[in-house]
């Protein structure tokens, strides 16, 4: 068994969701295998075929990537997938990246037979709505969620506030701290074409998912506010694609002072970089997150950043004087943000860009993967 430090070890990864589909746990645990392949690790990927993809096993950034066709989706959300054909020859160690879902749990099993050493990754604590996805939500976490943590050799969650968390919802052992992590975008900066002419105005921006998660419709309800009676003083640029995509469209044709409202549909990663970079500030207004590596973008392009307080996260912004904390899913204190943050100084701005800029460092890849590996390296010596 690859144990030794320094020896290369063959890593399975396992998320339900990977690219194509779009989404912040796909990119974690993509940027986590990137890594680790340049590091001179082995690491295959095993994911749900959803959206489908021809090949279904191909490699991808010196992954080695399987994707599984499922039988249904329970709930929308959940693939039903079969591990026949599957082994665990071969691998070393096995990281989960999630714990409810059916791949996750069929893994774990498959794992547990075999013998191999499973670290598990707590990502986030998703919101449900009404008292019967609620009920099955508790209910799952007490038959399944808590029992593949407690399975597990080792649980990593992604902040302090998720170990505490778990430690509400009664789960036992060690946990691991280690945050999301992200790289600088490599792409030459390149001016979005969707975005319209700005002139002098300054430029408050979203990148994410156009989801209730993400808060969007905060975001309209702020500028709404701000816009109702007068100019705001500054353009709105929203950058992403989702679900919410048509109701967008109708919110910003009713929304006053529509014209300083730039719909950019789905950046490229050299158009995100320019957004960072030229952008008066990031809003991030999320209704539940794990750690948004927009955020770490930003501040690593020495970009403001508002940042929702939900799980705990505002203060990975206020702390280091990066920009502001508001209150999930307050449009009131979003608004008050927002205009705060546009009226700033260019002294102001410049201050809270130096110091993202220098709080992002510990964030990046080669930091959190070394951190990972560590928990690998003293999984295996622990299972000798």
């Amino acid at each position: 068994m690859a144990s030794a430090e320094g020896t290369p070890l063959r890593v399975l990864i396992v998320h339900v969701w990977f690219w194509p589909h779009v989404g912040g746990g796909d990119q974690h645990v993509e940027m986590l295998g990137r890594e680790l392949v340049k590091l001179g690790h082995e690491v295959t990927v095993w994911c749900a075929d959803v959206p489908g993809h021809n090949p279904r096993q191909f490699q991808r950034g010196g992954i080695e990537v399987v994707r599984l066709p499922p039988s249904r989706i329970l709930g929308g959300v959940d693939p039903v997938v079969s591990l026949d054909g599957l082994s665990m020859d071969g691998f070393d160690i096995v990281h989960l990246h999630d714990t409810l879902p059916v791949l996750i749990r069929k893994t774990l099993k498959m794992a547990r037979n075999a013998g191999v050493p499973v670290v598990t990754t707590y990502h986030n604590d998703y919101i449900k709505h009404g008292i019967i996805s609620n009920s099955i939500k508790s209910l799952r976490w007490a038959l399944q969620g808590r029992k593949t943590l407690h399975s597990s050799n080792a649980r990593i969650v992604l902040t302090d506030y998720f170990e505490n968390l778990l430690r509400s919802k009664r789960v036992k052992g060690r946990i691991d701290v280690i945050p999301n992590g992200f790289s600088p975008i490599e792409d030459a900066a390149e001016r979005p074409s969707t975005l319209g002419e700005l002139g002098e105005r300054k430029l408050l921006t979203f990148v994410g998912r156009l989801s209730e998660q993400k808060g969007l419709d905060v975001l309209m309800d702020a500028w709404d506010s701000l816009a109702a009676n007068s100019d705001p003083g500054f353009d709105l640029a929203i950058a992403g694609k989702g679900e919410l995509g048509d109701w967008l469209t109708e919110r910003i044709a009713n929304a006053a002072q529509n014209q300083s409202i730039h719909r950019l549909g789905l950046v490229s990663e050299g158009e995100k970089l320019w957004l960072l970079e030229n952008s008066t500030g990031i809003v991030i207004p999320s209704r539940f997150e794990g750690l948004p590596t927009v955020m770490l973008e930003a501040m690593h392009a020495s970009s403001p950043v508002i940042m929702s307080d939900v799980n705990d996260l505002g203060r990975l912004v206020t702390e280091p004087e990066a920009g502001f904390s508001v209150q999930s899913g307050s449009s009131t204190e979003l608004a008050e943000a927002m205009s705060r943050l546009a009226s700033a100084t260019a002294e102001e701005l410049q201050n809270y860009g130096k110091s993202g800029h220098s709080a992002a460092q510990s964030y990046m890849w080669p930091v959190i993967t070394n951190d990972v590996l560590a928990v690998y390296r003293r999984v295996l010596e622990e299972s000798k």
